[in-house]
């Protein structure tokens, strides 16, 4: 059972989400953007993933060989507009090969980062185990089938 402090702070950090325009793919269960490609033939674009308080960007890269995740962006929703509430971003020597699994485990500890800055602002204290928990149920809740 999840903390009642927990889901207070989660309902006011995350609030419902509102629509977006932009072509699903429901064999993979993604948002996809409107990509580019670059003068090196790579391709650009975000593959997005959601829940009714979270979205999930991916900033992906489609080259020769690999598919590269570029950054990671999570947002929550006031009603009318997306807020950025983590980002990461990989490139240069740190460039990641995408990875279902690596993607979902970094959107977890971004989640889990964001949601401990939301409940010490309200003097608010959770177990990390708890924390965890709470971040892996969210990020999981838009992850029913798998880009790659």
């Amino acid at each position: 059972m999840m903390n009642t402090a927990l889901q207070a702070i989660a309902t006011k950090a995350l609030p419902a989400l509102s629509g977006e325009q932009v072509t699903y793919n429901a064999a993979k269960n993604v948002f996809l953007s409107q990509g580019y490609t670059s003068a090196a033939g790579n391709m650009y674009y975000k593959a997005i993933r959601l829940s009714n308080r979270l979205v999930v960007y991916y900033d992906l890269g489609q080259g020769y060989i690999h598919t590269f995740l570029n950054g990671i962006k999570l947002f929550a929703f006031d009603g009318t507009k997306a807020t950025l509430i983590a980002q990461r971003n990989w490139g240069g020597c740190d460039y990641r090969i995408f990875s279902e699994q690596f993607a979902k485990e970094q959107s977890i500890l971004m989640l889990k980062s964001f949601m401990a800055g939301q409940l010490k602002a309200q003097g608010v204290h959770v177990s990390e185990q708890e924390l965890l928990n709470f971040s892996r149920a969210a990020i999981e809740e838009r992850q029913h089938k798998q880009l790659a």
